[in-house]
């Protein structure tokens, strides 16, 4: 019986053995596998804080740039946080035409860095792959942008297009005085109403230059006593008077006003779109009292309108003596819109957005707006509306560019064939045509008064590596046919059509190292085509084309000779 009891002992220690090498068997493959899962783990969130550290860095660069070429105040060293990185810019001097700055950014231990030399020089700068006017952006069929965008007007995008950088609307900021009359001087002549039944209310007639929204209006105006607030209407015309239609209203406070004339704003309850060429009134709809009553400052100078006397709904008599027109100011600009995706199940993709609207947009960024619909996270409001900013070729250089063209004149329509042609500076007085598969090497500003084609399999590149060249048109461009324009670091050719046409400038197919303008009408990209950078008054892209930016793009040197305008990129690198 004892041997038997010990046998037993025997075997539970053996299975109790086994089970422990079993257990560190087992603790050692799961070590193992987990070892490996933490350090795929730590590499996808090392990767994922290296390319926001890149990205902050980049950002700070970026700001930095943009103080500078501004003139704004920065200092010789600056930092900048986002999100759980922080990156710190040094600014140092080369020589008293070159500036260097340096950025490095750390994101929870890892860092990125880069260096970018600015000198102060000779060019013009597009910072952004698109900025268009009031005209707005349009993105269609897939198109995509690789950059950031900029309109003073609206972007307009598709569910299955793309912007991978911030998309800046600024159109709500948009606004110019486009009517007025009068001055802060003693009115040449008044007019009282408020006092009779008779002239209880003011209208006076106004057209605007522009098809653009009503955003405010102004009146110059003094109180007798103390007079009740009044009404004021935007009412359309019915044979020369104001009709029943309101387009909006707003309230002339009593207690804004004083004993002595002064400008008075009147904030309209909504900004009605008004049509260029159209009469329209402005109705000041009050009550009646002998001694407390309104004066408004007058002449007999405006000439697209006039102003009436009499009694809203009733009827309106001309004022004493005829024909004075009141002092006012109208207001115009773009407030509708802002950034705008097809649906909620068709938003359209940003890195970022900013605009005072944001509807149906998915940014994986910040969203920086003050009304929006349906978009993928609520509106950020810490920011105000963005500013308005400048076509990227001022006139100055526009008119050196031509005076550069005209020192060569060709009287007649030039085309370049198969056998290719060497050309610039010229100024071509006529039409410029490239096909056959020829070869237009640009060695000078081209200046053509008619229209550019390129087409036919052709191509247009810079016949000097050093600098870049432009091909002005008062008339359109058309590229088309597989037809390229060529560049590569430091040399590029942009397209500028100074034509009214929408589109001024159509590229479909090819294209590639192209840089586009068009200020004064639009630029259409289809066809798969892609380009640089471009800018216009109103931007189109559809077809799956696409804009990829090139920051060498925002410093185009011209001409050895132009005339300084600020920091231009003389390069840009990683560092580390």
């Amino acid at each position: 019986m004892n041997r038997v009891h010990k046998k037993q002992n025997n075997g539970g220690y053996a299975l109790i053995t086994a089970l422990i090498f079993f257990l560190a068997a087992s603790m050692a493959v799961i070590a193992g596998i987990s070892d490996a899962v933490f350090r795929e783990v730590r590499t996808v969130r090392n990767e994922s804080l290296s390319k926001q550290s890149y990205f902050t860095a980049e950002s700070a660069t970026e700001d930095a740039i943009y103080r500078i070429r501004k003139g704004k105040f920065i200092d010789n060293s600056e930092s900048m946080i986002l999100a759980t990185s922080t990156a710190t810019i040094t600014i140092s001097d080369i020589d008293n035409k070159t500036k260097q700055i340096t950025s490095i950014a750390d994101a929870l231990g890892i860092k990125r860095s880069m260096a970018i030399v600015l000198k102060e020089g000779m060019g013009v700068s597009f910072a952004y792959a698109i900025q268009s006017g009031i005209g707005g952006i349009d993105l269609g069929g897939g198109s995509s942008v690789i950059g950031d965008i900029y309109t003073t007007g609206s972007i307009r995008g598709c569910g299955s297009c793309t912007i991978s950088g911030q998309a800046t609307a600024a159109g709500k900021s948009f606004i110019r005085i486009d009517q007025e009359n009068g001055s802060t001087s003693t009115p040449a002549q008044t007019i009282v109403f408020g006092n009779t039944n008779s002239t209880q209310d003011l209208a006076q007639s106004f057209i605007v230059s522009e098809s653009l929204s009503l955003t405010k209006i102004s009146l110059y105006v003094k109180k007798t006593g103390n007079p009740s607030n009044a009404t004021v209407r935007i009412n359309t015309d019915s044979s020369g008077n104001p009709s029943s239609t309101v387009l909006a209203s707003g309230t002339l406070s009593s207690s804004l006003i004083s004993t002595s004339y002064g400008w008075v704003d009147i904030t309209l309850t909504s900004n009605p779109a008004l049509t260029a060429g159209t009469t329209y009134w402005i109705v000041v709809d009050g009550g009646t009292n002998s001694s407390n009553n309104y004066t408004i400052g007058a002449n007999s100078v405006y000439t697209n309108g006039q102003a009436k006397i009499g009694r809203y709904g009733s009827s309106w008599s001309n004022t004493t003596p005829t024909g004075l027109d009141a002092y006012f100011r109208v207001y115009i600009g773009m407030n509708e819109g802002g950034i705008l995706g097809e649906g909620e199940y068709n938003r359209l993709t940003v890195g970022s957005a900013y605009s005072y609207r944001a509807n149906y947009v998915s940014a994986s960024g910040a969203l920086y707006c003050h009304v929006g619909l349906k978009n993928n996270k609520e509106c950020d409001t810490s920011r105000t509306d963005p500013a308005v900013e400048e076509y990227p070729v001022p006139d100055a250089i526009t008119n050196k560019l031509k005076d550069e063209a005209s020192s060569s004149i060709y009287n007649g329509n030039y085309s370049v064939g198969w056998a290719g042609a060497t050309l610039g500076p010229k100024k071509i007085v006529g039409n410029l045509s490239v096909g056959g598969g020829g070869i237009l090497r640009v060695s000078g500003t081209i200046w053509v008064t008619g229209s550019v084609e390129i087409s036919g399999g052709s191509t247009v590149q810079p016949d000097d590596n050093t600098r870049s060249y432009a091909i002005i048109a008062d008339g359109l461009i058309t590229l088309s046919g597989g037809s390229e324009i060529l560049g590569n670091s430091g040399s590029h050719i942009l397209l500028f059509s100074t034509n009214t046409a929408d589109p001024a400038v159509s590229l479909s197919g090819g294209a590639d190292d192209t840089v586009v303008f068009a200020p004064n009408g639009g630029i259409f990209i289809s066809g798969g085509a892609h380009v640089k950078a471009g800018s216009a008054k109103h931007i189109s892209v559809d077809g799956g084309s696409g804009i990829t930016y090139d920051p060498e793009v925002s410093s185009l040197n011209f001409s050895s000779d132009s005339p300084d305008r600020g920091f231009q990129i003389k390069s840009w690198k990683e560092t580390e």
